[in-house]
């Protein structure tokens, strides 16, 4: 058999040393006046955070956020212009918290079904809301304009992120294996015209050939998934059951149902 490199002879440990030592020091590193304002800044966020889950997302004061750090009201502002530019970061930190979850129960999931895959990203959304009742409220229920906000290009990214975790799945349950889908003449006057920019995005981009009844199955599908979470989370729903999760697994199942996929379906584990 052919040996490379038989000539070669051992290395010391010392080159090794010497070398990663090297190595290090001609890497680039952070000045630490940049990791001292970017601990200051994430400890600011946390400090809001706190705020939002004591006091709603109406109830955050820049005074209250800035004592907590132990800084004055006017140098808050060194690091975040306004409240609302603070808020703002605090809502893109949480979209990027749900979706690490949600993905983290996707790839988790036992079965690679797109189904099942939607199932497990609806269960751990609709957990999560449960468990961070004001996050799901700033990041779901609140109009960015309601809090002093104009859409901005970070928390439309941040949410985008979320809701194609959903699209994609169900994207790739529709190429997998094509379900039926409402003709066109049995949908609502208007539908067709409200929802042709989106569909067109979607088929361009995404999915060429799409039905437009397609789309309309997955906007219902996911008006039921959040609707149901919103009213559980919010406390609309204890009028009729304590606990709202057989209500979301039913409605999990229609939908499995209404896609032809209700052998799909299967119990939390």
């Amino acid at each position: 058999m052919l040996t490379l490199f038989t000539d070669v002879k051992p290395i010391h440990k010392n080159f090794w040393e010497s070398h990663m030592t090297v190595a290090a020091a001609s890497a680039p590193s952070v000045p630490r006046r940049d990791r001292m304002r970017a601990q200051t800044m994430q400890e600011i966020k946390t400090a809001a955070r706190h705020e939002l889950v004591a006091h709603g997302p109406s109830g955050i004061q820049l005074r209250a956020v800035a004592r907590e750090v132990g800084l004055t009201a006017p140098a808050l502002y060194r690091y975040f212009p306004s409240l609302e530019d603070l808020v703002e970061a605090v809502t893109v930190d949480l979209y990027g918290e749900l979706c690490d979850v949600l993905e983290e129960a996707r790839d988790a999931a036992t079965t690679a079904d797109p189904f099942g895959q939607i199932l497990e990203l609806s269960r751990a959304f609709r957990r999560w809301a449960m468990s961070h009742p004001h996050e799901f409220a700033l990041m779901f229920a609140t109009p960015p304009t309601a809090l002093g906000q104009a859409p901005s290009n970070a928390c439309e990214e941040a949410s985008s992120r979320f809701g194609n975790l959903f699209a994609q799945a169900f994207l790739q349950m529709w190429e997998v294996a094509p379900f039926q889908v409402p003709a066109d003449d049995a949908l609502v006057p208007g539908i067709e015209a409200g929802l042709l920019p989106y569909w067109t995005w979607l088929t361009d981009t995404l999915s060429p050939g799409m039905p437009i009844g397609a789309v309309v199955l997955f906007l219902e599908g996911w008006v039921r998934i959040y609707g149901s979470v919103a009213m559980e989370t919010f406390g609309h729903l204890h009028w009729a059951m304590p606990d709202g999760e057989p209500m979301f697994e039913q409605i999990m199942r229609s939908l499995g149902e209404s896609i032809g996929r209700s052998d799909r379906y299967a119990t939390p584990a």
